[in-house]
């Protein structure tokens, strides 16, 4: 069976209304679409979605596209430097936003927040980076406190004014099941000691939270393993 596609002379801003129940629909896009990827990173804001990064062709992509969900038009962003960044480093010679892939991103306010991820430009500790969906301006967080160790693969979820993080996969390959928290009014890193028996170390897996209280863990993989189980962190206890 095809998609059916919504027809042209519909009123375009009231497209969510006119889909039909339990059927696939190929919604008339227009715009430049982007390139074909994986590994890339999504946030919906302001009626619009947001997809940074990801990998094609085994090369990190730095762009950002969005797709407006009311227009139904794909456009590309063009980011400016945060002006108050050093400028002094790598001989004045900066990426707007490096290639990136394998990372998270989180809307907080008027920014989008990028959360670690594999890229070629190396880094000891988790980077935050940030884009201004205002003004368009990209630079990097400063946090403080423990910070935890780069990697890509892991989950970050929103629970209130904190970003919870979980595992994923160091620049060494190894597997992890750490949880950090990202205070987003101090910006500040605390590490989670939780207790009972953790996840396995894994990647690529999804997180959810429910009731504000608890974090959910189901699936992602080892270097071996597929898995699908779910454990649940009481955030409170």
């Amino acid at each position: 069976m095809g998609a059916e596609e919504i027809k042209k002379d519909m009123d375009i801003t009231s497209w969510p209304s006119d889909l039909a129940y339990e059927q696939w629909v190929a919604l008339p896009v227009s715009g430049a679409r982007p390139s074909a990827r994986y590994k890339h990173a999504a946030a919906v804001a302001n009626e619009k979605l947001y997809i940074t990064g990801g990998s094609r062709n085994g090369r990190y992509l730095s762009d950002i596209q969005a797709f407006d969900l009311r227009s139904l038009t794909w456009s590309s962003l063009k980011l400016e430097i945060d002006p108050s960044a050093d400028k002094s480093e790598d001989s004045g010679l900066q990426e707007v936003l490096p290639g990136i892939s394998d990372h998270s991103m989180i809307k907080w306010e008027n920014k989008l927040l990028l959360l670690g991820g594999h890229s070629k430009k190396s880094s000891d500790a988790m980077i935050v980076h940030f884009i201004n969906l205002e003004t368009h301006v990209c630079g990097v967080m400063e946090t403080s406190g423990k910070i935890p160790v780069a990697r890509g693969g892991h989950s970050v979820t929103l629970v209130g004014s904190k970003l919870i993080v979980f595992g994923g996969e160091d620049r060494s390959r190894k597997l992890l099941n750490d949880v950090h928290v990202l205070d987003l009014q101090t910006m500040t890193w605390s590490v989670v000691e939780a207790t009972q028996t953790p996840p396995a170390p894994r990647f690529d897996h999804s997180a959810a939270v429910h009731s504000e209280r608890y974090l959910l863990i189901f699936g992602g993989c080892s270097h071996s393993i597929f898995f699908n189980d779910l454990h649940v962190l009481d955030l409170h206890t």
